[in-house]
């Protein structure tokens, strides 16, 4: 009798105290979402439960989130969930200075100790020290990288078999492209040549991406960060994520290890010889972080976790947006990829009349003059969010703007950037279809001399094209933040104009030298949610990819 007596005080108090911990989590839900918040709690759990996997939750998320209110709250222990879809709620969250970290759920992330995960005064901290490696200047000089590496990528798309014809597999397109771009940003990042366009023997890229992919897993079940249960639970995985991460963990400090040596082996020489020990350098990314550990900033572990997340950063995010781009223009019907050629062909003339345009050496001030592939760029970004979800962390209570919702401390933010950017209340009836000409109305709709991507946008003799007055009404109810490619507010990217220069230079050399097409369509798409966007239904996707001087030929005759 006594016992069941004290296990019921036990249970009434542990009953008591954690209602009283999610007190603040029941208020939030009440007040975005009343009575049907609270009620609907346990559907919400159910849907949790089933689709906690990366291959289901984002596809789940596009068909669900109709059927309720958003911004939705979802009670997850002693925390809530928060659900944004809004570019109004967007724009809140990503300038309040209380959701400028990032959340427990990303400590799944392999590569967590760099400025893309750093919280804080620490984030802000590096994020001053490393911006001027990614200054105007310093990202403008390495076009000479962007070219060279390019023209290697398209001899090796040339070249061979299984990269042209009409059966090219996604994955083998991706993988090349994956490729070239690390081996930019190895150059780039790290001032150093790898190779890695014409062979990858190591299996550096594939170890990323397989890790990305791991790391999504992860997030998502947040019980595997935890070590031991992820050997109990998931043992394969766990044996497969050590041995990625062993693997580039040391291709990175065998890097970053010889470029320190080196390099203060050449300030110590321009020491004795009473020179400025800095004078020589571009400052890249690594001899900026070289300067701050001469300075005691920091230490060799921390350069090397900053250089892994950067790498991974700049060459997964940017070679995945290549690819949907290219996803977009090959399975288009449309007239965008010849709109895209004759655009190039002005701005670079070939040899001859008629001859193929000469992209050998594509420069940004032939970039700024494209600006059709400004547009493409942006809807392909706008269609195919590459970073389909970011989470927040709530670092303390904060009020919703224009609402008496306060949102608790350690409360979990979800911001759905991939359906914001296909919502039809948005982006008007066709917002699921891929259309660059609207991005054209929007910069014609704007001031001169403004765009979304930085550059100044010229009228068309004169005067802007004029548009219906419904497309008009559409773009004028049309939010700053309906489109964050590369997120915006305190805690932007780092890298934007670095990743759509790699973008813009690789496109321009690839619609030159090929022709895309497919026969499958968008629509088909099976969307998964592995830190970037993947699709379930990828070996089902091929490209036809025609060399362009074969197919001029063959119109020639």
């Amino acid at each position: 009798m006594h016992l069941y007596v004290a296990l019921w005080v036990c249970g009434t108090a542990l009953a008591l105290l954690l209602g009283w911990q999610q007190r603040k989590c029941w208020r939030l839900i009440w007040q975005l979402n009343g009575w049907r918040g609270v009620a609907q709690q346990p559907i919400l759990w159910f849907l949790l439960c089933i689709n906690l996997h990366p291959n289901s939750i984002l596809e789940r998320v596009t068909q669900m989130r109709k059927y309720f209110q958003r911004p939705l709250a979802i009670l997850i222990g002693t925390r809530v969930l928060v659900y944004i879809d809004d570019p109004a709620g967007m724009e809140t969250i990503l300038n309040a200075p209380e959701c400028l970290d990032k959340t427990f759920m990303q400590e799944g992330f392999f590569a967590k100790r760099g400025l893309l995960h750093a919280r804080g005064q620490k984030w802000k901290l590096r994020r001053k020290q490393l911006n001027p490696a990614f200054s105007h200047n310093i990202v403008a000089s390495f076009f000479d990288v962007f070219n060279a590496v390019g023209n290697q990528m398209v001899e090796q798309f040339a070249s061979l078999p299984h990269l042209h014809g009409r059966a090219v597999k996604f994955t083998d397109a991706e993988d090349m492209l994956s490729r070239a771009v690390l081996e930019v940003s190895c150059l780039t990042v790290m001032g150093t040549p790898t190779n890695f366009t014409q062979t990858d023997d190591a299996h550096i890229a594939s170890s990323y991406k397989r890790l990305l992919e791991i790391s999504a897993i992860r997030v998502v079940k947040p019980w595997l960060q935890i070590d031991l249960l992820h050997r109990l639970l998931a043992p394969e995985l766990y044996a497969e994520a050590e041995k990625c991460n062993q693997l580039l963990v040391e291709f990175v400090a065998g890097i970053v290890q010889s470029k320190h040596r080196n390099w203060q082996l050449r300030a110590a020489i321009s020491e004795e010889a009473g020179e400025d020990s800095t004078a020589w350098q571009r400052r890249i990314f690594i001899e900026q972080i070289f300067q701050l550990a001469a300075n005691g900033e920091l230490t060799l572990q921390e350069i090397e976790d900053e250089a892994q997340s950067m790498v991974l950063v700049s060459f997964e995010t940017v070679s995945n947006s290549i690819m949907l781009a290219l996803l977009c223009l090959a399975t288009h019907k449309g007239d965008c990829q010849q709109r895209l050629r004759t655009e190039i062909a002005s701005v670079f003339p070939g040899q001859g009349k008629g001859s193929t345009p000469d992209a050998t050496h594509v420069g940004l001030e032939q970039l700024q003059q494209l600006r059709y592939l400004d547009a493409f760029v942006s809807e392909a970004l706008r269609l195919l969010a590459t970073v389909p979800m970011n989470l927040r962390h709530v670092s303390r209570d904060f009020q919703l703007p224009g609402r008496e919702a306060i949102v608790p401390q350690n409360s979990i933010i979800v911001l759905d950037t991939f359906n914001m950017q296909r919502d039809e209340a948005v982006w008007g009836d066709n917002a699921k279809q891929f259309d660059p000409q609207r991005f054209l109305d929007q910069d014609h709709d704007q001031p001169e001399g403004e765009d979304i991507s930085g550059s100044s946008v010229p009228k068309i003799n004169g005067q802007h094209k004029q548009k219906q007055p419904q497309q008009q009404q559409q773009q004028q109810r049309r939010h700053s933040y309906s489109f964050l490619p590369f997120s915006k507010g305190l805690r932007s990217c780092i890298g934007r104009r670095y990743g759509l220069f790699i973008m813009k230079v690789f496109l321009v050399k690839l619609i030159v030298a090929f022709d895309f097409s497919s026969d499958f369509q968008l629509e088909q798409l099976q969307f998964v949610e592995n830190i970037s966007l993947k699709f379930n239904n990828v070996d089902d996707i091929f490209l036809a990819i025609q060399p362009r001087q074969h197919q001029q030929s063959q119109d020639e005759n």
